[in-house]
């Protein structure tokens, strides 16, 4: 089977999985919103925070490595297989040992249960962790998917069962677990069919094939990048409460959401058949390119019809008790469409094995962005909103310059092009259905029928924009002529 067929086959599965686990998941939280008070979703911010940030540590970077290397033996295997789990475990105690002083930062004691039992995924996810590596490297997404699929319900179905039960922000805490126990055990069925470790550790293995210098950086690269997305999360929970935690990340949680299934279904692929096309550019800024059309075109009205339609939204999902968090979705509807946008380079960073440059880059940002959050605290919760979003869009310029042009040379207009014209075209289409929708007290049929304006006028407006070599271009990528050879 060609790159071709099997990255076409790869996007078909990544795009069914990604889109019925994040639905699952808005769900969950449209149905928890209704039995969870605003101060323990803000408490369960801050787990969530811990625990995405241990997991950086436990990867340590070394899963893309395995990647981006065309050559890995056995005995690497086998030694990252342990180290893995070693790892797992390492942090399952330190979180344990230290939740305690998490709670005491923010005059929270709850946090210490709920860290203790949400950490210990941590002695079940190495497990699993080098077989889906391995899964991806081969573009067996298929596997993946299902895996997703099974273990989100599994744990859609317990959060759900146990907020009916009365068990609050436990709901959530015991459905994690059950949802990481079930994946891992999907992730070593699938994987124990590509590869059987065995009880070899060789660290000198991995010393000399570069894993750790290509690892640290990943690592110091990811652990940076994650502190500036949390950043807002941190200073919200210290200075302003986990009441207002949970009004800001519901808000959060709902902008970020459409970027999160609509990206992956691309990005995930992306980084495996980028690394394939490294050593030809011209076809890796066609390529690349073509990511960001697509992925623009997809976010834009997406995240123009947030804006637009914020309020009829927020009370949608999650009723009228959470309409403090409408002016928050405005706002972070704009962080959400520029993260997409920006998304794509990390796969053509990793494919091209400059982790180093994303370490550096994310270092930078580490020191303007929370000072930027930081002075919006000054005005409260919007204040944050604005101090984040407006970084966002002035950094965009300078990643182009730094990362985009000198990886793959795409062209200033060639870049800016790609993602002004379909921002434009959704600008445009939510201002004629903001005028064309009917004001009515029903707001689920005047969010209805506004989305359906704005859907039509921008299907209007891209057939008007582009010409038929153009539309073609926005399909998938590795899409193109699938049937043909490599």
């Amino acid at each position: 089977m060609s790159l071709k067929q099997k990255a076409f086959g790869a996007a078909k599965w990544t795009s069914l999985s990604a889109v019925a686990t994040s639905l699952m998941q808005l769900l969950q939280i449209v149905i928890l919103s209704r039995f969870i008070d605003k101060a323990d979703f803000g408490l369960m911010a801050i787990a969530i925070f811990v625990i995405g940030l241990s997991q950086i540590f436990m990867d340590m970077g070394i899963s893309n490595a395995i990647i981006h290397k065309k050559d890995v033996t056995k005995a690497q295997l086998n030694t990252l297989f342990w180290l893995n789990i070693l790892s797992g475990i390492s942090i399952y105690i330190t979180l344990f040992i230290s939740s305690p002083f998490i709670a005491d930062f923010y005059r929270a004691p709850e946090l210490v249960s709920i860290i203790r039992w949400t950490s210990a995924t941590y002695l079940i996810v190495p497990f699993g962790q080098q077989f889906e590596t391995l899964l991806v490297k081969e573009l067996n997404f298929k596997s993946l998917s299902i895996r997703d699929v099974i273990g989100k319900t599994s744990g859609f179905l317990v959060s759900v069962l146990l907020a009916f039960w009365h068990y609050g922000i436990y709901a959530l805490v015991y459905a994690n677990f059950i949802q990481a126990s079930v994946s891992t055990l999907l992730l070593v069925i699938y994987g124990l069919k590509v590869f059987k470790p065995k009880f070899d550790f060789d660290w000198h293995s991995l010393k000399d094939g570069g894993f750790f210098s290509f690892g640290l950086f990943q690592m110091g690269e990811k652990t940076v990048n994650y502190f500036n997305s949390q950043f807002d999360t941190l200073l919200i929970g210290k200075l302003l409460g986990m009441e207002a935690l949970g009004v800001y990340n519901i808000a959060k949680t709902l902008a970020f959401k459409p970027y999160q299934i609509i990206n992956p279904i691309v990005t995930k692929v992306a980084f495996p058949v980028l690394a394939k096309m490294q050593d030809d550019i011209e076809k890796l800024k066609r390529a690349y390119l073509q990511i960001l059309r697509l992925l623009t075109y997809a976010n834009a009205p997406v995240y123009a019809a947030m804006i637009i339609f914020a309020k009829p939204l927020i009370i949608l999902f999650f009723g009228e008790a959470w309409t403090e968090s409408i002016p928050f979705l405005r706002i972070l509807a704009i962080t959400a469409l520029c993260n997409s946008i920006g998304n794509p380079v990390g796969a053509l960073l990793l494919a091209r094995g400059r982790a180093d440059w994303g370490f550096y880059w994310n270092l930078g940002m580490l020191l303007f962005m929370p000072l930027c959050i930081w002075m919006g605290s000054f005005w409260g919760l919007e204040g944050v909103a604005w101090g984040l979003t407006l970084f966002k869009v002035a950094v965009m310029l300078p990643a182009w310059g730094l990362f985009v042009y000198p990886l793959c040379k795409a062209k200033f207009l060639e870049y800016f092009g790609s993602i002004g014209k379909p921002i434009l075209l959704a600008a445009i289409s939510s201002v004629v259905a903001y005028f064309l929708s009917p004001s009515m007290t029903n707001n689920y049929l005047a969010l209805g029928i506004g989305l359906a304006i704005l859907g039509a006028v921008y299907a209007i407006l891209g057939m008007l924009a582009t010409n038929k070599q153009e539309r073609a271009s926005l399909m998938l990528y590795f899409n193109n002529n699938r049937k043909a050879g490599p």
